[in-house]
């Protein structure tokens, strides 16, 4: 389109959207007053969108016609200088030949006429007056309609007109929570609300027509009374924990209720984060200790916390405790602080045996009582020197359990050696076959001290301690695996050892270190067995174990000459012996001597069965705790009459268990909504699977066999 006449298509549509906008705008403006005399600030906002969107629609629908062809028609109807060509105007001048380029020269020589032309629509006057007229009325009317609350209050009305029933028409919710939590206020329209703990709720309610008097209902709590601001009820209260509420007013139809969820402020979280461990030990040549902690909360950690130090020293009964505390100032987030300590172990007065224990005390921005938590406390152990110790033993030996291999062990590693025997060279071969050869040897100079032997290399034999009073059991090792070190028998070689040397020796001797097992089983204990292939002190197990150790001598040997092969016999023999020995070494020592009761001898023979106590166990009775529960469960699946639940032990039930139950809110709320809906179909079902969820697990009972019929009667009796 040519520059100079761009302006008359555009002051065409800006003059068909002012004029639609003057002629729609006071009907607009007339149903919004109307709709909020009668509807509320809802009914306004919805009229005053409607209006609006349907105003934008006739406008855009209006200016669609001003495009090159109205424009032409105009130019041609109203400039006579252009000579009804108007449209050569629009044409490339490229396309043009002979008189047409000749004629389109001329008209542009024209322009100047053509675009001073109006070409903007009229106003629609008659329009725009009826509808201002119209919605002048309307607003009068609207203004001097009565309020709902006065319809029927006139001077000399004879019967005052019944009023409508209220009900509620909006509600907004601001919710303020506490000024430590950081969370700024929100509003919300639902009246279900989840806010943090301590949070102020304020409503704002509309009624339509206007009640008397509104107010919140809160189970167990004191009612909150609403106030009335112009067309609005108000009302505010804070909330420390969880509660149900219900709006009323006269002639309000009855609400149901809505949950108020508060969220709790959870305790501050202590955790430490150097060092690992609850007890470390000092190095060699520290002289700082530097633990570190942190703590995370919710909503916020205090800055500063308080570190307790305590020092122990001495040993014994002998030890001294000094505490104090300082505080410790934390770095980081407001949710999340970690709290750094270096404390100077002389200044702190940490000797050698002595501890130094730290344990952090946290607490957290609630207000007005903030919570406090005290953290892990954490060791720091300067241990004692070892004892000095003379001759032989006092050689850099350390003191560490002497762990042996089993020998299932033995066979396994026998087994995979001779696997790679091919991968690997013959030196290499022979070297592992001589270490599993000593293997075996300890293995078997480690059983052989419960024969008496004496071990190699030394000086007479080790026997095995004998039990005390309060042992359960005295078994060889029975998991064929690491043995305990054996007890050590008192050792009297420094002088002669006989009758009158002042020892108690027992009686006569078979010959074993351990002398006379009978004696002993009837001083210490019982036998679960007899014979001589039960028990340890039995000689049919001490055969069992010499051929275990001769089973073990002959692997040994093997081994050691590079025969693996050859010796994996002998150990599985060995390892086969070695468990039937465990097997039969069971021996039981009583704690403390039964006490049975003594037998009636007056009762025998005389077929009284008066205070026998059945043998059949008593029948599992689940508690009754749940059955409310369970019979409101069971009527509200079932239809008619019979299936009314007893809400009110329901309520009760709830009331003592809402503790463990995981939705005790809504639980309350969906027994209040049956109560004032029995026929609500919906309303039963939510309640139901509420009550699923809150009922405890009834206990797994063993169910009886059932009894056989005819046809198995006849099976069992045939393969008789």
């Amino acid at each position: 389109m040519i520059a100079a006449l761009a302006h008359l298509p555009r002051a065409a549509r800006l003059r068909v959207v002012l004029d639609t906008l003057a002629v729609g705008a006071p009907a607009v403006l007339a149903g919004g007053v109307a709709a909020w005399r009668l509807a509320g600030p809802l009914g306004t906002l919805a009229v005053g969108a409607a209006g609006l969107a349907a105003l934008a629609w006739t406008s855009w629908r209006r200016t669609q016609r001003f495009d090159r062809s109205w424009l032409t028609a105009a130019l041609d109807a109203q400039a006579p200088g252009l000579e009804d060509s108007s449209d050569l105007l629009f044409a490339p001048p490229e396309t043009l030949t002979g008189l047409a380029a000749l004629q389109q020269a001329r008209l542009r020589e024209r322009l100047k006429e053509a675009s001073a032309l109006d070409l903007r629509p009229a106003w629609s006057t008659r329009a725009i007056a009826a509808s201002v007229g119209s919605s002048a009325l309307v607003i009068a009317a609207a203004a001097l309609w009565p309020a709902p609350d006065e319809t029927g209050r006139g001077q000399g009305a004879a019967t005052p007109a019944p009023l409508a029933a209220p009900h509620l028409t909006g509600a907004r919710l601001r919710i303020i929570p506490p000024a430590y939590t950081g969370q700024r206020p929100f509003e919300q329209s639902s009246l279900d609300v989840r806010a943090p703990a301590g949070s102020q709720v304020a409503w704002s309610l509309g009624f339509l027509p206007q009640p008397e008097a509104a107010s919140l209902t809160l189970p167990g709590e004191a009612a909150l009374p609403l106030r009335r601001d112009g067309g609005r009820w108000t009302g505010a209260r804070t909330f420390e924990r969880s509660a149900l509420y219900r709006i009323e007013a006269p002639g309000l139809a009855r609400q149901r209720l809505h949950r108020l969820e508060m969220i709790p402020d959870a305790p501050p979280v202590v955790r430490m984060v150097t060092p690992t461990a609850a007890l470390s030990f000092v190095e060699p040549g520290q002289t700082r200790w530097t633990p570190v902690f942190e703590a995370r909360d919710d909503y916020g950690v205090a800055a500063t916390a308080t570190l307790k130090i305590t020092v122990t020293k001495g040993e014994g009964e002998n030890i001294t405790t000094t505490e104090r505390t300082q505080t410790v100032t934390g770095q980081g987030d407001a949710r999340l602080k970690r709290f750094p300590v270096s404390l100077d172990l002389a200044r702190e007065g940490l000797a050698r045996g002595g501890d130094l224990i730290v344990q952090l005390t946290v607490r957290d921005s609630r207000q007005p009582a903030a919570q406090t938590v005290e953290g892990p406390s954490v060791i720091l152990r300067w241990p004692n020197d070892p004892p000095p110790v003379d001759g032989l033993e006092g050689m850099a030996r350390k003191i560490l359990p002497v762990y042996f291999r089993s020998q299932r062990q033995i066979i396994i590693d026998a087994e995979a050696l001779l696997a790679r025997k091919s991968r690997i060279s013959a030196d290499t071969f022979m070297d592992s076959a001589n270490g599993l050869g000593e293997d075996q040897a300890q293995l078997r100079l480690r059983y052989g001290q419960f024969m008496g032997e004496e071990a190699e290399g030394g000086g007479g034999g080790v026997g095995l301690a004998l039990p005390t009073s309060d042992a359960p059991a005295l078994d060889l090792p029975t998991n064929d695996g690491p043995a305990a070190p054996p007890a050590k028998a008192e050792a009297h070689d420094d002088h002669d050892h006989g009758p009158g040397d002042g020892h108690d020796h027992g009686g006569e001797s078979d010959g074993s270190p351990l002398g006379d097992m009978d004696k002993l089983l009837a001083q210490f204990g019982h036998a679960h067995d007899t014979g001589d292939a039960a028990t340890l002190f039995s000689p049919s197990t001490r055969a069992t174990l010499a051929q275990a150790l001769d089973a073990m001598w002959d692997s040994e040997r093997a081994l050691r000459q590079g025969e693996v092969k050859a010796a994996l016999p002998h150990a599985n023999r060995a390892l086969v012996l070695l468990k039937t020995a465990q097997q039969a070494t069971r021996i039981y020592l009583a704690r403390t001597p039964p006490k049975l009761p003594p037998i009636d001898l007056s009762r025998r023979m005389s077929g009284k069965r008066d205070g026998i106590v059945a043998g059949r166990l008593a029948p599992l009775v689940r508690d009754p705790a749940d059955s409310p529960a369970v019979a409101a469960w069971r009527a509200l699946g079932q239809t008619g009459a019979a299936a009314a639940p007893n809400l009110e032990a329901l309520t009760r039930w709830v009331a003592a268990n809402a503790g463990r139950l995981p939705d005790a809110l809504s639980l309350s709320a969906a027994i209040d909504t049956v109560r004032n809906e029995p026929q609500c179909q919906d309303c039963r079902r939510k309640l139901r699977a509420l009550l699923w969820t809150a009922l405890e697990r009834p206990t797994p009972g063993v169910q009886r066999r059932a009894p056989v019929d005819p046809r198995g009667r006849r099976y069992l009796d045939a393969l008789r």
